[in-house]
């Protein structure tokens, strides 16, 4: 993605195929496979619509799954889900930085993997942001800005999560003949980090870890965030702390904490917006 100097390094993304199909997914994996020790198992999803994109696994921990998922360690398997931001074409800045779709699966602390004998497996989640630019006069596209962000950082409502993406009730018998359905397919909206200022043009990792860059020299700790909970009558304030790295070779500056970063609409409302209406001139129009 980056060369030692942070530079980004273009690359080619093969054609998209069918609707769901996610090239940059996949690309990522590649990368992954090159990249990381050869004993680390990079497993894909192998199909859309299907969260998460990526798991890494030690094979200890693989074996594991294999045998039905019980008693491994959660620090050496995580899964990873990719999200794909494009530049809004006036100021090339994050598209949709105050909030982006995250479609029927909203963020959690830990997404559920299925053993070959359909048991649960409960995995910490990270969620791999980037902003792609286009590679000029080439067919070529560069990641600007990456962020590799803790699910935790984004909510750790798994009361929500199991919700959503368990089993629901569609409409059904819907229309005159009685042969339309109503999916009442959620799409939802959470936080973009990389609608943050201070994460663009940069590769930043968030983690609920303050001591990575004890284990891994490589890292950088450069600053701590805070989250705050919704409020809840009858509960206390609550505030949750992660904590940021790069590159060390690159930045190592520490600033100070900050307080909820990531930017929200300020003029959210429970209604949805009106679908389109076609509007037609009847004066100017008119055929008669």
């Amino acid at each position: 993605m980056f060369d030692r100097q942070g530079i980004p390094i273009p690359f080619t993304l093969r054609g998209k195929g069918e609707t769901q199909d996610d090239p940059f997914d996949e690309h990522i994996a590649d990368v992954l496979e090159r990249t990381l020790p050869p004993e680390l198992r990079v497993l894909r999803a192998g199909k859309p619509l299907v969260n998460p994109d990526i798991v890494l696994a030690r094979p200890e921990e693989y074996r594991l799954l294999a045998n039905g998922g019980e008693d491994f360690d959660t620090r050496s398997i995580v899964a990873i889900e990719v999200k794909k931001i494009s530049p809004d074409k006036a100021t090339g800045l994050p598209a949709r930085g105050s909030g982006m779709d995250y479609n029927s699966t909203p963020p959690c602390e830990t997404v559920r993997l299925y053993s070959e004998r359909n048991e649960e497996i409960l995995v910490p989640s990270f969620y791999l942001f980037a902003l792609l630019g286009q590679a000029h006069d080439t067919q070529q596209v560069y990641v600007e800005s990456m962020a590799l962000v803790a699910g935790a950082a984004l909510s750790k409502d798994t009361d929500l999560y199991d919700r959503i993406t368990g089993r629901r009730k569609k409409a059904i018998g819907l229309g005159t003949y009685g042969d339309g359905a109503d999916r009442q397919r959620p799409m939802l909206v959470f936080a973009n980090p990389l609608g943050w200022s201070w994460m663009q043009k940069q590769a930043t990792l968030i983690s609920e870890r303050e001591d990575l860059h004890e284990e891994f020299p490589d890292l950088a700790y450069v600053r701590s965030i805070t989250r705050s909970w919704k409020p809840v009558e009858g509960l206390q304030p609550r505030k949750e702390r992660f904590h940021c790295y790069r590159v060390a070779a690159l930045d190592s500056r520490v600033e100070d904490p900050v307080e909820d970063p990531f930017p929200t609409p300020k003029k959210r409302t429970e209604e949805t917006a009106q679908r389109g209406r076609f509007k037609i001139d009847l004066l100017r129009d008119s055929i008669f």
